[in-house]
């Protein structure tokens, strides 16, 4: 398994706002990566992956100590 950072669109913003999010996702290549976080919770579907990059195990670990949606105060683009 490899590890990936992933940036999607959050919604729940308001009408056409939405701010992003970042999620550390196990995965055995990049486009399961973004299938996984496409199904997140709040994630707007309609929007495409803005950003995606492998990462390393200790990056993975540390990203995730904190959830993904605490991370970042809403409304606070990345």
């Amino acid at each position: 398994m490899k590890y990936f950072m992933v940036t999607c669109y959050r919604g729940h913003c308001g009408i056409r706002q939405s701010t992003d999010i970042n999620f550390a996702i196990k995965a055995k290549n990049l486009v399961e990566a973004c299938d996984k976080a496409r199904s997140m919770p709040g994630v707007k579907h309609s929007r495409f992956i803005t950003y995606g990059k492998e990462i390393s195990k200790e990056e993975y670990l540390e990203y995730r100590k904190i959830s993904a949606y605490k991370r970042y105060p809403q409304g606070q683009r990345v």
